[in-house]
């Protein structure tokens, strides 16, 4: 004998399975959303350019230090092959400097400057010349058959504010002012981006120019560096 639901529980029971079937649904829309945000790549756009010119590491540099970035800083430069050659100047003016240092002591003095808390404010600006070939001449034959390029700055501006123990409302600046520099970079064909190499710095010599205001003779961008490294 069959039997059946009257009417009323009929209309029940299919609203009840209407129910479910919309609750099993919208739990799995919520975990697809869950998913979506986990994957989701972060929109925030880098302060930095690309590094697929020497221009473009070189306008980076100034952007990690006035972002105080010690890690953004630290990715411009070859972990394996980085020197900073100060000016000799300096080396005859302080027999405590080193003539040059590595790539672990450039990102030391990025990571203790910029962290500190006893510095202000730090400013940099400078001009960049034309990328240019190698000289043989002139140039470090170690470069020769990289792809090795080099730019020469001047006009190169640091401003680094500290706070002054002797009065707080009168900060202590560290100024560099009209000095040079040359960048060496080089390619990294094993790193792409967009199918062009990435560039890392892997020299930057330190020059100083004379004829400065007495205001900043004796700070130059690698002995304000040596402070911090």
């Amino acid at each position: 004998m069959s039997t059946s639901l009257p009417p009323a529980s009929r209309r029940l029971a299919r609203i009840g399975t209407l129910l479910s079937t919309a609750a099993v649904a919208l739990g799995a829309v919520a975990l697809s959303g869950c998913d979506d945000d986990a994957t989701k790549p972060d929109l925030t756009p880098s302060p930095y350019l690309a590094a697929t010119s020497p221009e473009n590491v070189i306008d980076n540099l100034v952007t990690a230090v006035e972002l105080r970035d010690p890690e953004g800083y630290a990715a411009l430069f070859d972990k394996d092959a980085f020197v900073f050659r100060l000016d000799p100047v300096d080396l005859q003016g302080d027999s405590n400097l080193p003539p040059f240092w590595n790539y672990d002591s450039e990102a030391a003095w990025s990571k203790n400057c910029f962290e500190s808390t006893d510095v202000r404010r730090i400013e940099l600006e400078w001009n960049k010349g034309p990328l240019q070939e190698l000289d043989p001449e002139n140039d470090p034959e170690d470069y020769s058959g990289q792809g090795v390029r080099k730019m020469l700055i001047t006009g190169v501006h640091l401003e680094v504010d500290t706070n002054n123990p002797a009065n707080p409302t009168d900060p202590i600046i560290f100024l560099v002012s009209g000095d040079r520099a040359t960048f060496y970079f080089k390619p990294d064909p094993d790193h792409l981006v967009g199918g062009q190499p990435t560039w890392k710095i892997v020299e930057w010599r330190d020059i100083r120019v004379e004829g400065r205001p007495l205001l900043v003779i004796e700070n130059t961008f690698g002995s304000v560096k040596n402070l911090y490294r």
